[in-house]
């Protein structure tokens, strides 16, 4: 999911009495970097917003979608943590009040020479080359029934020894049909088997999980997911995760509803490094509740602490030895395996229930009292669940609790357990983590430098003071930054503005950029002449 929060400089003026709010101007920033993604042709969205008439064809319509929060949709409650997720995409107050006060004053369209550029969105692989593609064998068909489609395609990888990835990327066919996807490894041979059970139709149908009964967990491993907006994630550096030899490649795509037959041929990069780069292996806890009740007619809370009680599931919660809490009365279970042995830095995090969850809230209690927020879901919605990664390592001390609270609304008249089927509910929530080492808190998890840009390095970039609030000081070995060209993008690589020699207050070979009206988050500068190029990234606090 990516994170569009830039406001470029002099686009956006807010507050400013008497000025006429204009698409052109003011609009078409907000819209063309947190909506045209989606809402384009051939993608998820129910229509495009490429163009001011097409933009103000939606009228009030935009006022309720972005005001109530239903669109863009972020289930995670941005302000809970201290520090931003990858791909994050929400309004601000003072952006939805903006789009109002445009609707409401008529819509008017400004000057068209002012109009924000729509940004270049990836047609192939948002990395680059993978090293392989899983195709399915032929289009996969979808009814036209108005019904959601869950479906699990099993992909056999065919490597004959443990194989590791620095990332995995699901490509959707038909973007309109494609909700969302999951994917995970599986080495017992078991989807391959349900597969085969229907060898007329590709794949077999699976709801709330991929309907691995009797197969222990610890035969399988979360890769990634994908939804419009959200970037693959990419393990930088010494990072890698493995896929075991002779495993089978799952992926359970959700297809929206639709009256239309469609037809779908969705395909997966997985983008490997070799064994011998990757010292520090991701690692994956499991955070079960097997023994999930959920009475009938009521709303219940499950409050759980992550447990590392040893054995040979020393990987996977169970059972959660925290309290669970229905009507305010409290069934206990031991809380001795709820410290954490060891200081984590955090990765990554999948909260999960299905259509009876109706909240999530994650966060750890430090052995000095300190609580750290990890992620909060006010409004848990199936349709909206994702993988979610914070922007840089969040560091967990050893000692720590692990706590997630999760809630439920059954309004059956019977009760509601464990289980992957449309009928059950789960407490589901995998963790993604690695031994903590100094300095991990300053490591950033998104695509970097090295991954956007393909050119070669050959002059230093020095931007200070970084992290920065208002203002980057840019110097570089140049003889002179005065006739170069300078562009400004964001952390996934995609050209946010081209910035002229204008626009610095400039010293010789160093120049100075105004980043007041940029949102908090990372930033890259490159600039480059004829033969050179420097690229440089920076943090807006």
């Amino acid at each position: 999911m990516r994170c569009w929060t830039l406001l470029l400089i002099g686009q956006i003026l807010i507050g400013q009495t008497g000025t006429e709010i204009t698409f052109s101007e003011h609009i078409s920033p907000i819209i063309y970097n947190k909506c045209t993604e989606c809402h384009r042709s051939g993608e998820a969205g129910p229509s495009s917003f490429t163009n001011y008439e097409e933009v103000a064809s939606q009228g009030t319509n935009l006022i309720y979608v972005t005001e109530s929060g239903y669109m863009p949709p972020w289930p995670p409650d941005p302000t809970y943590t201290p520090h931003s997720m990858l791909d994050q995409r929400f309004l601000t107050e003072e952006e939805k009040q903006l789009i109002a006060d445009w609707v409401e004053g008529g819509m008017i369209e400004g000057d068209p020479s002012l109009e924000t550029e729509i940004p270049t969105f990836p047609v192939g692989s948002a990395i680059g080359d993978p090293d392989y593609v899983f195709e399915m064998e032929e289009e996969y068909f979808i009814e036209g029934n108005n019904a959601d489609d869950y479906r699990v395609f099993v992909f056999p990888t065919g490597f004959t020894e443990d194989t590791y990835i620095k990332s995995i990327e699901f490509r959707p066919d038909n973007r309109e049909a494609v909700h969302h996807a999951i994917m995970m490894v599986d080495v017992t041979g078991t989807a391959a088997a349900l597969d085969a059970d229907s060898p007329d139709v590709l794949g077999y149908e699976s709801f709330g999980g991929f309907s691995l009964d009797g197969v222990s967990p610890n035969d399988y491993v979360f890769l990634g997911g994908y939804a419009p907006g959200m970037d693959p994630i990419v393990w930088n550096g010494e990072l890698g995760m493995k896929i075991p030899a002779g495993a089978d490649l799952l992926c359970q795509i959700h297809y929206a509803p639709s009256s239309i037959d469609e037809w779908d041929r969705s395909s997966i990069n997985v983008f490997t490094k070799p064994a011998s780069e990757v010292e520090r292996e991701v690692q994956m806890k499991m955070w079960l509740r097997l023994d999930l009740e959920i009475p009938a007619n009521t709303q219940t809370e499950i409050e759980a602490c992550l447990n590392f009680q040893p054995g040979p599931f020393d990987f996977l919660d169970m059972f959660g030895p925290g309290p669970v809490q229905q009507f305010g009365q409290i069934v206990g279970y031991g809380e001795q395996y709820c410290e954490l042995p060891e200081d984590w830095s955090l990765l990554g995090i999948l909260p999960h229930s299905h259509l009876m969850g109706t909240s999530w809230e994650v966060y750890a209690e430090t052995p000095s009292g300190e609580t750290l927020p990890i992620i909060k879901i006010p409004d848990w919605d199936f349709d909206w669940q994702g993988f979610y990664y914070p922007e840089y390592m969040q560091h967990i001390p050893a000692g720590s609790r692990i706590e997630a609270i999760a809630t439920y609304d059954n309004t059956n008249d019977f009760d509601m357990g464990w289980g992957e089927l449309t009928t059950d509910e789960m407490f589901f929530c995998p963790i993604y983590y690695i031994p903590y080492e100094e300095g991990d808190e300053n490591i950033y998890l998104g695509i970097d430098n090295q991954t956007i840009f393909v050119e070669n390095e050959t002059v230093s970039l020095s931007l200070f003071p970084n992290p920065a609030t208002n203002q980057i000081n840019i110097t570089s070995d140049f003889e002179s930054l005065l006739n170069l060209n300078t562009q400004l993008y964001d952390a996934q690589g995609r050209l946010l503005e081209v910035i002229f020699n204008e626009n610095f207050q400039s010293d010789g070979n160093s120049i100075k950029l105004d980043i007041t009206n940029l949102s908090p988050g990372k930033y890259f500068i490159k600039t480059q002449s004829d033969k050179e190029v420097a690229i440089e990234g920076f943090v807006k606090e």
